[in-house]
């Protein structure tokens, strides 16, 4: 026996203490979303642009271009209306982490995955047109220096 050597033991994200909240690269794709649903923030009574969080992150004119064009394709896809949160708000709604999920998916070229979680969030049709445009937007995010992380997210439901 070797009383020396800690025991092996896995970890898990709950290990780390700050994996509920976001990191940079996710809370800049949070705020760019936020912004662009809702540019009134009730909480601080002032209105943001959505491409202005993007380009100050360094992102190009195409990479904003594809963004602007993946919010309009999700709200004519989905079936019901994007759950979100205002930008102040701390936690991430259902719609949030999956888009955060399935951008950092496909900057691992983990095509199935994603396209799995779309399934399960669009209209069967719209799934290949969609995934084409977040493809676009998280190379685009890649060529900024923003690189997504795949881990679980907690989320809060509205009800």
């Amino acid at each position: 026996m070797n009383f020396h050597n800690p025991p092996a033991r896995n970890h898990t994200l709950y290990d780390e203490s700050f994996t509920q909240h976001p990191d940079m690269a996710e809370q800049t794709v949070l705020t760019a979303v936020r912004t662009w649903l809702r540019p009134q923030c009730d909480s601080v009574r002032r209105n943001s642009d959505w491409s202005g969080v993007l380009h100050e992150a360094g992102m190009t004119a195409n990479g904003i271009g594809y963004f602007d064009i993946l919010m309009r394709s999700l709200m004519r896809a989905s079936c019901r209306p994007l759950d979100t949160r205002c930008r102040c708000a701390s936690e991430l709604a259902n719609d949030e982490a999956s888009l955060l999920q399935i951008i950092a998916l496909l900057q691992r070229t983990r095509s199935d995955a994603a396209t799995q979680m779309l399934n399960n969030w669009l209209p069967q049709p719209t799934v290949s047109t969609v995934l084409k445009i977040i493809r676009w937007f998280s190379i685009a995010l890649l060529d900024a220096g923003l690189v997504l992380q795949v881990r679980a997210r907690r989320v809060t439901y509205m009800h």
